[in-house]
């Protein structure tokens, strides 16, 4: 079978090396930086340079595949979706698009095609594991989806490195965050409700709300839900008080006699303090808890999961990197192994109440290393 990867950046050139394992893999992308590195991971893929924007390139490579992938940014993400719906193709995507995947549903059912959205790790399997909880129980009182990439080793004064854009990582910092409360969908200050946790063989993190429930909020009924990023302690004082300077925001501003936007100041400030090189000896982390309490006739049951996982140092791909494209390519298969044949657009927490593909998930992500531990708490007759 054919497979077509859509973007060769980060998480795309590792999506496509686990395609290569045992599909006819083709990447694209217009970068042929990002093709070289992705020729290094994946040297049996085809690669090809061109714009997912560019229907020269982009059809012909659509109409061979059985299969496609894509990790393109967020702009171009709901129009390369429709364009790959319209090719009638079977589709696994990480692109964090702002628009509503849900709203080319009508449009894949008509094409004949099977897409999944959001599928990374979170948003992605955090969905898929939501959604797992939730199948579990007749009613859902509290959803808490727990997630980060961290530096192995604290790095002083911000004890964070990032392995992606530090502008993407400062929108999330920003941005109102949803929730859901009293059963109602909320609206909370970005970096709120800092709180302490501790976790399987990490210790202790700090917790704060942010926006990546997606779909969730739309698809999983819960009296309580919440998505909380993770950082070592510390790291939102330093980030609140730059925010609160004003250095995160985006209209120009005359500072030091010159126009400028000062969040694009403040990137180019912090991009060399936390980036991260792994020749010197820094080393990421990936820590994922999943909590879903709810009902199951008279029992309250929480059902919980658990990853933890480091860069990997036989590759050396990022570990957020490796949870994020090992996910969409699983699904990929999933996809292309007819596991996920009904016709439309699937939020991945609609698609775990499916037995054998949950099972199918779980295993694939376990033969790559990638363990999250299930275990489930009763309390007997409750009510």
């Amino acid at each position: 079978m054919k497979a077509l990867q859509i973007g060769a950046g980060l998480v795309g050139r590792i999506i496509a090396a686990d395609l290569s394992r045992d599909f006819e893999t083709t990447v694209v992308d217009f970068d042929p930086k990002n093709l070289e590195e992705a020729r290094k991971l994946a040297p049996k893929a085809r690669v090809v340079q061109g714009s997912c924007t560019d229907e020269a390139v982009l059809a012909p490579l659509l109409e061979e595949a059985d299969v496609v992938t894509a990790g393109v940014p967020g702009r171009l993400g709901y129009g390369l979706m429709e364009r790959v719906i319209r090719a009638g193709k079977s589709y696994s995507d990480i692109s964090f698009m702002a628009e509503d995947f849900e709203a080319l549903d009508g449009l894949a059912r008509e094409s004949g095609c099977a897409v999944v959205p959001d599928m990374g790790v979170a948003p992605g399997m955090s969905n898929f594991l939501v959604g797992r909880g939730a199948a579990l129980l007749d009613e859902v009182e509290e959803a808490v989806i727990y997630v980060g990439g961290i530096p192995e080793r604290k790095v002083p004064p911000f004890n964070y490195q990032v392995t992606w854009s530090p502008e993407d990582v400062i929108e999330e910092y920003t941005r109102p965050a949803r929730c859901v409360r009293d059963g109602a969908v909320r609206e909370v200050e970005a970096m709120g409700e800092l709180n302490q946790r501790e976790f399987p063989r990490v210790g202790v993190l700090e917790t704060f709300i942010t926006d990546g429930l997606r779909s969730l909020v739309k698809n999983v009924k819960a009296r309580t839900m919440e998505e909380r990023t993770l950082r070592w302690p510390g790291h939102v004082e330093q980030i609140r008080l730059l925010r609160d300077m004003g250095l995160f925001d985006t209209e120009p501003r005359n500072l030091g006699g010159a126009s400028v936007v000062p969040r694009k100041v403040a990137c180019d400030l912090l991009f060399p303090l936390w980036k991260m090189d792994p020749d010197a000896g820094d080393r990421d982390l990936t820590v994922m808890q999943v909590e879903v309490t709810g009902f199951k006739g008279r029992d309250r049951i929480t059902h919980r999961w658990d990853l933890f996982d480091r860069y990997d140092e036989a590759t050396g791909m990022y570990s957020m990197g490796r949870c994020t494209g090992s996910s969409c390519a699983i699904f990929a298969r999933a996809l292309a192994q007819g596991r996920i044949s009904r016709p439309g657009v699937h939020a991945p927490e609609v698609l775990a109440g499916d037995d054998a593909l949950y099972d199918f998930v779980l295993g694939q992500q376990s033969a790559r290393g990638l363990r999250y531990v299930e275990s489930t708490r009763v309390v007997r007759d409750v009510r």
